[in-house]
């Protein structure tokens, strides 16, 4: 069915998504509303944009949650950037045993935020465990580490949750050795290792809201979400996180290099080319 909504309605939806989530969509990709809420808006009931507009505009969490659900990217696969996890085994992990060891730190906490279906928390998990076995490190183990993947879209989470992959999935930047150390082939599913399942906490949450109750974190991963929100709302998002991180704790914004003004408050370093930020220190 072809349904043509007025630039009007394009502009009111639009708002209303970028009111609940953060998300822009620029004119220029009201195309999105089209090919992605067409079949929720005929669900509804509504005959147009106009008339769907009118429900979702009474703020109901459900019709919210569908909505996040349908309009959000999940574009993710394992082991994202091959540089990244290089600079994570050489330059971040090395200080993190030593501050384990000698009692510095309690426990290593990391936050994915923006987890999707979560290849990448379940990376960062199959990353730490492939080091320490690697490199013969007996007395610090997964356990030591508490790892918080979260997403805005519940319908990711609970794919993420299952810890089960189809084959596509698996051929999406999964070595060899990590699909054979870390999971069982069950015809066209394949089912990760318990313990790297059972070492990330999922979570729904919206980087709108308040990072209060999370404490303080290691590292986080914020890549390739933040292209997703206009210049005001990346500037609170960061601040926000620089917030929750730990003194000299590390930022990953994958390709997406921050701006003068949000650089001015981490200090940004470089592992060949890969740039990522740290808090800086006090004093």
């Amino acid at each position: 069915m072809d349904i043509e909504a007025s630039n009007n309605e394009y502009s009111l939806i639009s708002s209303y998504i970028y009111n609940i989530s953060g998300i822009v969509i620029a004119p220029e990709k009201y195309y999105l509303i089209d090919t992605r809420l067409t079949k929720l808006m005929l669900d509804s009931g509504a005959n147009d944009f106009g008339e769907y507009y009118n429900i979702i505009s009474h703020g109901d969490p459900e019709t919210d949650r569908k909505l996040i659900n349908a309009i959000t990217v999940n574009e993710t696969f394992w082991f994202r950037d091959a540089l990244l996890w290089k600079c994570i085994e050489r330059e971040i992990l090395p200080g993190f045993v030593e501050q384990l060891r000698s009692g510095k730190a309690n426990r290593i906490r990391i936050w994915s935020a923006a987890a999707s279906t979560g290849q990448e928390a379940y990376s960062i998990a199959m990353c730490i465990d492939n080091y320490l076995q690697r490199n013969n490190i007996k007395d610090i183990t997964l356990s030591d580490f508490d790892i918080l993947a979260t997403d805005i879209s519940s319908r990711v989470l609970e794919i993420a949750k299952e810890g089960r992959y189809d084959n596509i999935s698996m051929t999406r930047g999964l070595s060899e050795h990590y699909k054979a150390a870390y999971f069982k082939n069950s015809g066209s599913v394949w089912d990760l290792d318990p313990a790297i399942k059972n070492a990330v906490r999922f979570q729904h949450f919206n980087l709108h809201d308040s990072y209060t109750g999370f404490g303080k974190f290691d590292i986080i991963f914020c890549r390739y979400v933040l292209i997703y929100f206009s210049g005001d709302l990346k500037t609170k998002i960061v601040g926000k996180m620089k917030e929750i991180l730990t003194d000299d704790g590390v930022l990953f914004t994958g390709v997406y290099v921050l701006s003068n003004m949000i650089m001015d408050i981490f200090n940004a370093k470089t592992y060949e080319n890969l740039t990522y930020y740290t808090k800086p220190l006090p004093g």
